[in-house]
C-alpha cells in the first residue's frame, strides 16, 4: 500500500469521526507530532507555510471537518516523517562504515571477538553520533 493511498485512507477515517470528540483527538495527535518532529529537528525544515497551517490549526481551534485541511495535514506530516527518518539512517550508516573500520583494525591485531562489531547496531548508532561534526 503506497503513501498516497494511506494518506486518503487516513482523511477519509478522521473526517467520518464525530465532530467535537475527533477534533480534540486529532488536535492532541498533532500536538505529539509536532513536538516529536521539533526533537528531530525536521519542524524547522519546513516550509513557513506548512508550518503556519498547523500552527493555526492548534491555535485558532478549528473543528476539522474540512477533509481539505486534514489532507493538507496529512500531508505536511508524512514529509515529516519521511524527514524525520533521514538523520537515524544517516547516523547508522556512518556508524556502519566507522564499526567495520574498527573491527577490521582491531581483527588484524588479533581480536577475533571484534568481527562481531560489524553487526552490534548499538555500537554503530554510538559510532554514528559521536562521529558527528559539531556545531559552533
Amino acid at each position: 500500500m503506497g503513501t498516497p493511498a494511506l494518506l486518503r485512507m487516513s482523511v477519509n477515517s478522521l473526517t467520518k469521526l464525530a465532530s467535537n470528540h475527533a477534533s480534540e483527538r486529532i488536535r492532541m495527535l498533532i500536538k505529539k507530532q509536532v513536538i516529536l518532529s521539533k526533537r528531530e529537528r525536521s519542524w524547522f525544515k519546513l516550509e513557513v507555510q506548512e508550518r503556519s497551517i498547523v500552527d493555526l490549526a492548534l491555535s485558532l481551534k478549528v473543528s476539522f471537518k474540512s477533509s481539505e485541511l486534514l489532507r493538507a495535514l496529512v500531508s505536511i506530516f508524512g514529509r515529516l516523517r519521511q524527514m524525520g527518518s533521514r538523520p537515524f539512517g544517516e547516523l547508522l550508516a556512518r556508524g556502519s562504515r566507522l564499526a567495520w573500520s574498527f573491527s577490521e583494525a582491531a581483527v588484524s591485531w588479533g581480536n577475533a571477538a571484534a568481527k562481531r562489531w560489524r553487526s552490534d547496531t548499538s555500537y554503530m548508532v554510538f559510532l554514528g553520533i559521536f562521529s558527528q561534526p559539531t556545531r559552533t
